[in-house]
């Protein structure tokens, strides 16, 4: 494959790397100072483009990979205030586009074991349950998008959580909300944990990232498998077929 990357920093050479050991090209790439008409020509000859740049570029890269009607995937984090215009450019263009908070393969599975723990201790009134993520001092979000991506995971399964609480609250919590904390400390590179508490249990599942690695193997995985599809996907709901 001829891969196009949108976003050239740390995690576009990892992707770049990745993408070599598996034999593919990257054959163009631009970054947020990049006049993408300039390298448009570059750009037509990739099958698929992968995109870790920007929250506000993000609809323009979708509009570009639209124009020229090659798929797209998103690993940037905080873009979704413009996500229902990103979903009608791609239906309306008939791509495809891959979506994810995080492209960390045992990311998402843990979100899998999470939403299962959910399901199986959410009947019982005495447990409780929270999100706490760490990452490095430079992070510019928090909570981190992967945070928020298992937060909506828990309210989905675990019975009596209705909505999120976001850092720490003023007096009492609501028993129906769900707490997700944040620490920012040196390098950090990301851990997520989900505790499940009751009066006379403690249960803990935590991932932690060891390196960038990671989220570009699953970016490139998600650019093979989007070549010759057609619609908007979640990185997780593939991950099935995969």
């Amino acid at each position: 494959m001829n891969i196009g990357l949108l976003g050239y920093g740390k995690m576009g050479r990892e992707i770049e790397a990745v993408a070599k050991q598996r034999a593919h090209i990257v054959s163009a790439t631009a970054d947020v100072e990049t006049d993408l008409g300039e390298v448009k020509t570059l750009f037509e000859q990739c099958d698929s483009l992968i995109d870790f740049s920007v929250a506000s570029a993000v609809p323009e890269h979708v509009r570009f990979a639209a124009d020229m009607q090659k798929p797209i995937v998103i690993g940037t984090t905080g873009w979704q205030d413009h996500l229902e215009q990103v979903r009608k450019m791609v239906d309306e263009a008939g791509i495809t586009a891959v979506i994810s908070s995080n492209f960390s393969l045992g990311v998402n599975l843990f979100i899998s074991l999470v939403e299962r723990a959910s399901k199986l201790l959410g009947p019982f009134d005495g447990f409780d349950c929270a999100v706490l993520e760490q990452h490095h001092n430079q992070k510019a979000d928090a909570p981190s998008g992967t945070a928020i991506a298992i937060g909506n995971s828990i309210l989905e399964n675990f019975q009596g959580k209705k909505k999120l609480r976001i850092g720490l609250p003023e007096g009492r919590i609501q028993k129906e909300e769900l707490q997700i904390n944040s620490i920012r400390v040196g390098s950090e590179f990301g851990t997520h944990s989900v505790f499940f508490d009751s009066e006379n249990d403690r249960i803990e599942l935590t991932h932690a990232s060891k390196g960038r690695r990671g989220f570009a193997l699953g970016a490139v995985i998600a650019a093979e498998w989007a070549v010759g599809k057609k619609g908007f996907f979640l990185f997780r709901d593939i991950l099935s077929e995969l």
